[in-house]
């Protein structure tokens, strides 16, 4: 690591590094904002928390905003390169595709897993009830974030519930 031979990313990094050949080493906000070493009220990586663990920050991927140039594919992947224009996380890319663009507004999905994100605007709201204060997105360096709770095992235990136990039909 610190002889730069290696790279730290989430898996949006390494897939944009692998679609463009090794040309962009770069992640969105969203997705650094996972990774618990990037201060997501300064919007950068934590030097401390980086320095007590021990990791180089030269291996991390560059931040940048949600819609943003991220290069371009390799040509020989889809016979012509394709511009990457948009990263965002899981549940972040859900609250963009629901259009909960305004503070108060709040979507929730359910698969095997629940999760809510309300979106509080450009304020960093502390939770009062054990929720994730986090970003929602970044647009022309301007983050907006969100207050998130999940449920990680949400439809997963209704499956059990019809599988395992065989309680529910249907």
């Amino acid at each position: 690591a610190r002889r730069g031979e290696i790279a730290f990313g989430t898996v949006d990094s390494w897939l944009i590094w692998q679609l463009t050949g090794g040309k962009v080493h770069a992640t969105d906000a969203t997705n650094a904002a996972r990774t618990l070493i990037y201060d997501i009220g300064r919007g950068a990586w934590d030097a401390d928390i980086c320095a007590l663990l021990d990791i180089p920050m030269a291996l991390l991927p560059e931040v940048r905003d949600s819609a943003d140039d991220f290069g371009v594919t390799r040509a020989d992947l889809f016979g012509r390169e394709i511009p990457i224009l948009g990263v965002a996380g899981d549940q972040q890319a859900a609250t963009v595709g629901q259009a909960c663009f305004r503070p108060g507004m709040m979507k929730s999905t359910y698969g095997t897993g629940c999760f809510a994100l309300l979106n509080t605007g450009g304020q960093m709201v502390p939770s009062k009830n054990r929720l994730l204060t986090t970003i929602a997105y970044r647009l022309n360096g301007q983050t907006t974030y969100a207050l998130e709770g999940s449920i990680f095992i949400a439809g997963a235990v209704v499956q059990w519930l019809r599988d395992g136990l065989k309680i529910i039909r249907e």
